[in-house]
């Protein structure tokens, strides 16, 4: 029995996982849409956990195709929080070891209220910006940061 069928995960978050890694958009909808919005954290959450353990690549490419702007905007929010928190507190220096810039895409720049910011960071501060055993803060921070020297 695979991981994703342990009986600790809901039958939702189950199909989810399942829909995730085959890459079948119609199933991830799906199974996302058919939750009401107070439902869809509960398996959301864990499935994305799960996911960024053990197959990344699907993890990613949910974030990265699949999740709703507003949704995406309010995860880098936070994890751009916690990394500062984390750098801070590791006693690294805003504007030196890391700095937030907006995020350019397609030649324009996001407006801040969409969360458009992007940690840049250097290589020394990098392995501070997120804990060892979270590893899906770890690919939210590598989706929402460049390293720089």
């Amino acid at each position: 029995m695979s991981q994703a069928q342990d009986p600790s995960f809901s039958p939702a978050t189950q199909a989810l996982i399942q829909a995730m890694q085959r890459r079948d958009v119609p199933a991830v909808a799906q199974q996302v849409n058919g939750l009401s919005p107070q439902e869809r954290p509960a398996v959301l959450t864990p499935a994305l956990q799960y996911l960024a353990e053990v197959d990344p690549a699907s993890a990613q490419w949910f974030v990265r195709h699949l999740m709703a702007p507003a949704v995406k905007a309010q995860l880098r929010e936070g994890i751009l929080k916690a990394a500062q928190d984390y750098l801070q507190e590791a006693g690294f220096t805003e504007g030196i070891d890391y700095e937030f810039k907006p995020v350019r895409e397609g030649g324009a720049e996001h407006h801040p209220q969409s969360g458009g910011k992007i940690l840049s960071i250097s290589r020394r501060a990098l392995p501070y910006a997120a804990p060892d055993d979270d590893p899906l803060g770890q690919l939210l921070l590598a989706e929402f940061c460049e390293l720089r020297d």
